[in-house]
């Protein structure tokens, strides 16, 4: 079945991380750059354009063709009752094709996921990386990274993550188009990261900061991770005019919260001097975000009328940037946590997550369950035919 959202709906979110990634290999001192070597800021409005079919083609075959993703528990099973492995594998190659030409290298760590209680993990953990060096800054590193594995429940894991997995693909595939266009190299050094174990207490991504980087954490100026964005502004429930418009969060790490995290009582003023600028670097990526849909004339979306009739509303308009919420990390649940405890800037980017509260309202999509699938994500978004 073709893809029932338009172009802008699922994926600004991808727009929004290329916008970081951007804006992060900045220099903080201000040092010049060779001139062949640049990556544009996303201030000037001068970045590369995801594709949106490419990145939900991406989502739709990942997600049913790679299914039961359980971390430590793909012991050579065929892809239909646990497709873990084969996943990791379809998104390397995929990756390294989106960055033909620029050196990218793959690089596979394993751990020993957690497990379940009273089952514990059979196979080793895995997570996946594909980087390509920076030509100006090198020595500085960006991570963009979510997670790969489902819950022992899990059918697709369609919205959680293997959303945030195609938006990587999308990215990276925008990054490379650009830098092919304008004959240029990426200024700082980028790692895709697909992280494992997740789902069994964020095992992959302490595992990648406690041994992978280790040595480096003192060159990673950001982390980003792509969690849940699959369902988000300026989705409306059922494509229903009549409800309201979801909302996205960017969870930035804190710059002194000692009740999460107590380990920032000890940052150096250099680093909490990084922190808030990283917050201000992703507090003004929507607008720019939002005028570069509007100039790719994504500027209004039809949602269906009460009488059955389409409704032509304007979206990424300016006084919807409000629908973009940046706000403090205080939830740490999630592949950021352990980047923010080593103190290093990140912006999670995530939809609706609104499943699990007491009071949650008909639209909240349940993450975590066996209902997780592209077919859902589709009749939850109803946009077209």
């Amino acid at each position: 079945m073709r893809r029932q959202p338009p172009s802008p709906l699922l994926f600004v979110l991808a727009v929004l991380c290329l916008a970081l990634v951007l804006s992060a290999c900045t220099p903080f001192d201000g040092a010049p750059r060779p001139a062949r070597s640049t990556t544009p800021s996303a201030a000037s409005g001068d970045f590369a354009s995801v594709d949106p079919d490419y990145v939900y083609d991406q989502l739709a075959y990942l997600a049913t063709h790679y299914l039961h993703r359980e971390a430590g528990f793909d012991n050579n099973l065929p892809a239909s009752a646990n497709g873990h492995d084969e996943f990791a594998a379809y998104w390397a190659a995929e990756m390294t094709r989106d960055l033909a030409g620029f050196a990218p290298q793959v690089r596979r760590d394993t751990f020993v996921p957690r497990g379940w209680r009273d089952r514990p993990s059979v196979v080793l953990g895995t997570n996946v990386e594909v980087s390509v060096p920076g030509a100006a800054h090198p020595e500085q590193v960006v991570v963009i990274g979510c997670h790969y594995d489902g819950e022992a429940i899990s059918t697709q894991s369609a919205n959680d993550d293997a959303s945030g997995c195609a938006i990587e693909l999308g990215v990276a595939r925008a990054l490379a188009g650009y830098w092919r266009a304008h004959h240029v190299f990426p200024a700082c050094t980028l790692h895709f990261v697909i992280f494992d174990g997740e789902e069994q207490g964020l095992d992959g991504s302490f595992a990648y900061v406690n041994t992978t980087i280790n040595g480096d954490l003192a060159h990673v100026v950001a982390m980003i991770n792509e969690e849940q964005s699959g369902i988000a502004y300026p989705l409306r429930f059922l494509g229903k005019a009549a409800n309201p418009q979801l909302n996205m969060w960017a969870e930035v790490s804190p710059r002194d919260n000692n009740r999460l995290y107590p380990t920032q009582s000890r940052l150096s003023a250099a680093q909490l001097a990084a922190l808030g600028h990283f917050q201000d670097l992703t507090r003004q990526a929507a607008a720019p975000v939002f005028a570069r849909f509007q100039a790719l004339g994504d500027g209004t979306l039809a949602y269906h009328g009460d009488n059955g009739q389409d409704v032509a509303q304007a979206i990424f308009t300016r006084n919807q940037l409000g629908m973009v919420h940046v706000e403090e990390d205080l939830l740490g649940s999630s592949d950021q946590m352990a980047f923010t405890l080593a103190g290093l800037p990140c912006a999670t980017f995530v939809g609706n997550a609104s499943y699990y509260q007491p009071d949650a309202p008909p639209w909240s999509y349940p993450y975590d369950q066996a209902s997780d699938t592209i077919q859902l994500m589709n009749r939850n978004a109803m946009q077209g035919p």
